[in-house]
């Protein structure tokens, strides 16, 4: 598939949106690639996020997971 350069903008934009439920589903996909074995940079490339973005969900999550019983 070929894009061009606006397409390509607008679709980076949509992926970038801040909105909370936006966001969550992206930390969600995230977790679960890094829950599957992908390095964290491997996920920051498939998402088309930073590194320290992966890492720090992964950090969050593990803050504020539900505790085992």
């Amino acid at each position: 598939m070929i894009l061009t350069d606006s397409e390509r903008e607008m679709l980076l934009k949509t992926l970038n949106d801040r909105k909370p439920e936006i966001v969550q589903a992206r930390m969600a996909h995230a977790l679960l690639l890094l829950a599957d074995g992908l390095p964290a940079e491997d996920v920051a490339g498939l998402l088309y996020v930073t590194e320290p973005t992966v890492t720090g969900w992964q950090t969050l999550f593990s803050r504020h997971r539900p505790q085992r019983p």
